[in-house]
């Protein structure tokens, strides 16, 4: 069911909702996207974190820091485009929060479950999207902003495991606050 059949449905049965149909409808709808948003950079913080650990125990070859950190967020991008997440049943009152249920009898909320779920989903999607994009484009702005070497000179240059992990570290970090631009929500 999509949000203007929900909305008809709400207004045609007053008392599944306590106050303005429209307004509930539309706070759960910016919840929804806002959790689903904040879900998908966490989720890719996790695996980035997770990727970081695996670095932190490989030293490998020596290489510039330029090119490790080019190299490495073109490989988490590469990653991240196989394990983009999705919402699961029994995400919906995190999702949609628990104000909007509390808002809505029991026939109501779970009419809006498919609609609260669809929505997460195509949110997740498009943030997701936005992560590995934006993952890719990294490496550019880390180079110019840590100053990192193109030195390639051995006495020079770090283990590339060492350089992944710190360079994977920095966008975990960068996901954290693309999640929680403002600090964590409710």
């Amino acid at each position: 069911m999509d949000r203007s059949r929900i909305l008809e449905w709400l207004r045609d049965h007053p008392g599944a909702v306590q106050g303005n149909a429209e307004e509930v409808l539309s706070r759960c709808e910016q919840t929804v996207r806002r959790h689903a948003r904040e879900d998908a950079w966490m989720a890719a913080k996790r695996y980035v974190t997770e990727r970081r650990h695996e670095w932190e125990g490989s030293h490998g070859a020596h290489a510039s820091e330029a090119f490790a950190a080019r190299e490495v967020c073109k490989e988490l991008a590469r990653e991240l485009a196989h394990h983009e997440p999705a919402p699961h049943r029994g995400d919906e009152e995190h999702l949609a929060g628990a104000g909007v249920k509390g808002v809505l009898d029991q026939e109501a909320w779970m009419l809006m479950i498919p609609w609260i779920m669809a929505l997460a989903r195509q949110e997740e999607h498009r943030t997701w999207s936005e992560i590995i994009d934006h993952t890719r484009q990294r490496a550019r702005d880390l180079i110019q902003n840590h100053r990192l070497s193109n030195d390639t000179d051995f006495d020079h240059t770090k283990c590339y495991g060492d350089v992944a992990a710190w360079i994977s570290g920095l966008m975990a970090e960068d996901y954290s606050h693309h999640a929680f631009p403002l600090g964590p929500a409710e």
